[in-house]
């Protein structure tokens, strides 16, 4: 082939419509950040990058993100000249003046002069098959493997170049291009002088899968056959390519595009040059790149948009002398040509559509259906002139007919039935019969059993042996605008309405299908099916192909989804709105094609080219969690908030997105899947803090068992007191506060309850050693006095004087006792005083001489304690007197600073403190005593024994007040 190719000049072909191809164009006001398109990769992701003068931009299909110097620091220039996808799903990046930019993970990375890129024009980027990225610029070639940069123009063989292009052969031998011509292999270069010497000077390189080395230059386009047994190779040139040549490209079935400036796009296969030129199929005739992805779109970019050219079965015709008609019909007739019914009427076979004209009278009416009857009559229907038979090549009209003619069908007796604006009739030679006045007719079937059907704007008709019956379809479709009917072949009735769905009436059952059910619109215009049981249906939409046995599946099981294929703009359509209202709106020809009537022209449906094998790749874009952005992958962890999530979510589909569908669901909070087929964003509101995954799945209608998924693990943190550590926390707070409570309670009941039995035993001690002591002092005295009746009346008046003198002094120290005295301040003299007072009177009143001597500086004590202090000392003195019968007394007191200590010392007869300390005996003062004192927070120690007189210690801190007295008054003032 390349030998031919250069010993022979070949013509460019004149352009002719890109069939097979539908083409698509974007611009600016589409999303393009400027018209200037000249460079293209994919990731591994299935991303789309495209490289223009006004910045880098990521495309899924649908929407456009943009990368420049205004949102990536490390993109220093907008203009990307080159772009490369490496294997480990890195994007590097060449920009005019701004060095090598390396996207990866997320993360932009420059590489300029500090790191050993000495120009920043970057023309070329290239990974070989060692995984090492070469780069080209406009002062040198360069190596990049891992992050360091190695120069390898400027020796080897090799002078300082410029470099435009860099390709690697099959054999691994690296070709780069600018001002010259090299190959590098094992480290060593080799020169190519191309035919032009080097003013031609290269711009693209491509080796084809034959072999061929193709050079595109300055000058046109260079090729190199093979190296063959006993052949030389050598560069020719191709002199069909007179322009520069930027771009170069091999399609799956060896298709080569050549893209030139100022010729347009160039096609070469099987031996023929195709040109293709704007504005027919390019936006512009200066082409800077192509591509092919892996869903086999070619992408051009040009200097004025961006064109995907994607293979399909559509083909969208344009009709001559043709305005956008508001209506039209498409009919085969018997020979295999169609009749296309619009502005004009065309007669379309395989040499092209052509203007019918019929013989007066319809010379210059305009038809609007024609049908031919199975005795070979042509029915033609006009808008405003009824009804014509072509009988003998002449028209012939139907009288008495309503003027605007809709839809035609023929039943098994040879009548013909016609549906108008206002009516439907029956026609037969003896006669017609009118329906149903003023009923606009949409369509008409005549069914198996000889029953017609008809659609209406008001509703479905059914006539049965030529009288109209009414029955629970006509019913339900009552509300209806039926506008296509069709009968499968086992039976089964298909009804297409404006706006209500399909409807199907089988054995007695009625389904219905719509949208939420996947159906692709609720509006159907017509409906036809193939030989292979898939039902074809037009709308305003486009037009949709479901196989008859999926909607039968869906109509048993709500759940199940039927496989909708979509053709709309992208497959080939030049605009989706479909033709409907007037019957035939479709056919399908002997030969299996599939027209319908759009408004830009009749729509051809051929052999399926096959789409995508894999479902589109679902992706999570962008996640925003009460106003801030969050990560878009891993796991997720959001701070506290107000429960306020959006979810921007997407497809990666090339082709087109027109049939992507999706469904998600946020798990932990949604309880059921959510499908949604236009606004891509998950909105949630007032989601508590907790742990959830969020999952969508992409998937195309016409394989909706077939999906991807792209997953998001969340976890919203709670506020302090939303964690579950806080109410553990309450919780415990709480139990502790009651059983604080409760234990204070306890506590304060136990005091009380002490309180109450201290209180007794203060009361028993204080009425022993006040109200019993002097009691049985005053009793001693009256006995004395009675055992006295011999003695003076002087004496005995004076015991009883000091009778009275002792009760009312027990009164009053009863008094003190009960009332506590708390309110008095102590009296003066100090404790010594009063002490020595106390030893005095029971001495003169015992007789027995009791002595009392204080030593230290004289102490002034709270009266309390003075109070228990002489109650000791006295009980102490009483019972020396009673029991201990002895000679004397004496008490000493020994003040100190912080201690005061009492000595009572007796020479009586003594005792067993064991035998009398815990008051079993009956005797509670020495009990008592050690009460007060401990009470007093001091201590009291008894000496005695039997012969040996006793000793009584006592001693007690004398500033601050006894934390038992503190205690005490709480516990009587909180009672």
């Amino acid at each position: 082939m390349a030998a031919c190719l250069a010993s022979s000049a070949f013509a460019v072909s004149a352009e002719r419509p890109l069939e097979g191809y539908a083409r698509r164009v974007w611009h600016t006001e589409d999303g393009l950040p400027e018209e200037t398109v000249q460079a293209f990769a994919q990731t591994p992701d299935h991303f789309l990058w495209i490289g223009t003068t006004g910045g880098l931009v990521r495309f899924d299909g649908a929407q456009f993100v943009v990368f420049n110097r205004e949102n990536t620091p490390a993109i220093h220039e907008n203009s990307i000249f080159a772009l490369a996808a490496a294997y480990d799903g890195s994007l590097w990046i060449g920009t005019e003046g701004g060095g090598l930019v390396r996207y990866r993970r997320g993360v932009f990375r420059t590489w300029s002069a500090k790191e050993g890129l000495t120009n920043g024009y970057v023309r070329a980027v290239l990974e070989d098959a060692q995984h090492d990225m070469w780069v080209g610029t406009d002062d040198g070639l360069f190596r990049v493997r891992g992050d360091a940069v190695t120069r390898i123009d400027d020796g080897n063989g090799m002078p300082p170049i410029s470099v435009h292009a860099i390709h690697e052969d099959r054999e691994r031998t690296l070709w780069v291009g600018g001002y010259h011509f090299f190959s590098v292999r094992d480290g060593k270069a080799k020169e190519f002088l191309l035919p032009g010497g080097l003013s031609d000077n290269v711009k693209s390189i491509l080796q084809t899968r034959d072999g061929t080395l193709w050079v595109g230059t300055v000058g046109g386009l260079q090729q190199m056959p093979p190296p063959s047994p006993g052949r030389t190779s050598a560069f020719t040139r191709v002199k069909a390519i007179h322009s520069t040549v930027r771009s170069l490209r091999e399609g799956p079935d060896g298709t080569l595009w050549i893209g030139s400036i100022g010729d347009g796009m160039t096609r070469y296969h099987d031996g023929e040059f195709t040109a293709f030129t704007a504005p027919g199929t390019l936006p512009s005739n200066t082409v800077l790149s192509s591509f092919e992805d892996t869903e086999r779109n070619i992408w051009v970019g040009t200097q004025a948009g961006l064109l995907r050219l994607s293979r399909t079965a559509v083909s969208t015709f344009s009709l001559p002398d043709a305005a956008d008609p508001d209506f039209g019909t498409i009919y085969e007739d018997r020979d295999g040509a169609l009749w296309l019914a619009g502005t004009h009427l065309y007669r379309f076979s395989g040499a092209g559509a052509l203007i019918h004209s019929f013989p007066e009278p319809l010379a210059g009416v305009r038809v609007r259906n024609v049908f031919r009857d199975r005795s070979g009559v042509l029915w033609i229907g006009t808008e405003g002139h009824g009804v014509f038979r072509l009988v003998g090549g002449r028209p012939e009209p139907i009288p008495n007919t309503q003027p605007y003619i809709r839809a035609f069908a023929e039943d098994h007796d040879g009548s013909i039935w016609i549906g108008t604006d206002g009516d439907y009739f029956r026609w037969r030679p003896e006669g017609t019969t009118y329906y149903e006045l003023h009923e606009s007719v949409r369509a008409l079937l005549v069914d198996r059993y000889g029953d017609l059907w008809v659609g209406k704007d008001r509703g479905l008709s059914r006539v049965h042996a030529g009288q109209r019956v009414e029955n629970a379809l006509t019913q339900r479709l009552g509300g209806e605008k039926v506008w296509a009917i069709h009968e499968d072949p086992e039976g089964g009735l298909w009804f297409g309405t404006r706006g209500g769905g399909l409807f199907r009436s089988k054995a007695g059952k009625l389904a219905v299908y719509t949208t939420a059910r996947g159906l692709a619109s609720n509006s159907i215009y017509q409906i036809l099916e193939d030989r292979q049981g898939r039902l074809w249906m037009s709308g305003p939409n486009g037009i949709s192909s479901v196989s008859r046995h999926d909607l039968e599946l869906a109509g048993e099981d709500p759940s199940y989804r039927p496989a909708v294929k979509l053709y709309g703009t992208s497959d080939g359509l030049e605009t989706t709105q479909m033709s409907g209202g007037v019957q035939p709106a479709g056919c399908i020809t002997a030969k299996g094609e599939i027209w319908f009537p759009g408004s830009k022209g009749p729509v051809r449906i051929g052999a399926d080219p096959g789409g995508p094998a894999s479902p589109p790749f679902a992706s999570i874009y962008r996640v925003v969690a009460d106003g801030r952005d969050a990560a878009t992958q891993g796991h997720v962890s959001l701070a506290p908030g107000d429960g306020k999530l959006e979810i921007h979510y997407g497809a990666i589909r090339l082709r087109s997105q027109e049939r992507v569908r999706f469904r998600y669901r946020l798990e932990g909070f949604d309880p059921e899947w959510t499908e949604t087929p236009g606004r891509r964003v998950a909105s949630y509101t007032n989601i508590p803090p907790g742990h959830y995954s969020f999952r969508v799945l992409a998937f195309d209608m016409s394989s909706p068992r077939d999906t991807s998924e792209a997953s998001l693990e969340i976890d919203w943190r709670p506020h302090y007191y939303q964690a579950h550590w806080f109410f553990v926390l309450c919780a415990a707070i709480l139990a502790g506060a009651v059983w604080g409570v409760h234990k204070l309670r306890m506590r304060q009941a136990h005091e009380r309850f002490a309180g109450v039995l201290e209180e007794r035993s203060r009361l028993a001690r204080e009425m022993h050693d006040t109200v019993i002591q002097g009691c049985t002092s005053a009793s001693v005295l009256l006995e004395a006095s009675l055992s006295v009746r011999n003695s003076t009346p002087e004496m005995r008046q004076e015991l009883l004087e000091n009778a009275r003198d002792l009760v009312r002094s027990t009164i009053e120290e009863s008094r003190r006792a009960v009332w506590n005295l708390r309110e008095k301040p102590p009296a003066p003299g100090g404790i010594g005083a009063h002490l020595a007072e106390v030893a005095r009177q029971i001495g003169s009143q015992a007789g027995i001489p009791i002595t009392c001597e204080s030593i230290g500086a004289p102490v002034v004590v709270d009266q309390e304690r003075e109070h228990h202090l002489l109650l000791v000392v006295r009980e102490a003195l009483n019972n020396a007197v009673r029991h201990g019968h002895p000679r004397s007394i004496q008490v000493e007191v020994r003040s100190g600073r912080r201690v005061l200590s009492i000595a009572i010392v007796d020479d009586g007869c003594g005792f067993d403190p064991a035998a009398l300390g815990d008051g079993t005996s009956g005797h509670y003062g020495l009990v008592g005593m050690r009460e007060r004192i401990e009470y007093l927070d001091g201590s009291l120690e008894v000496k005695s024994s039997p012969g040996h007189g006793t000793r009584i210690a006592i001693t007690v801190p004398v500033k601050s007040a006894p934390p038992k007295a503190r205690a005490r008054e709480n516990v009587e003032h909180s009672g």
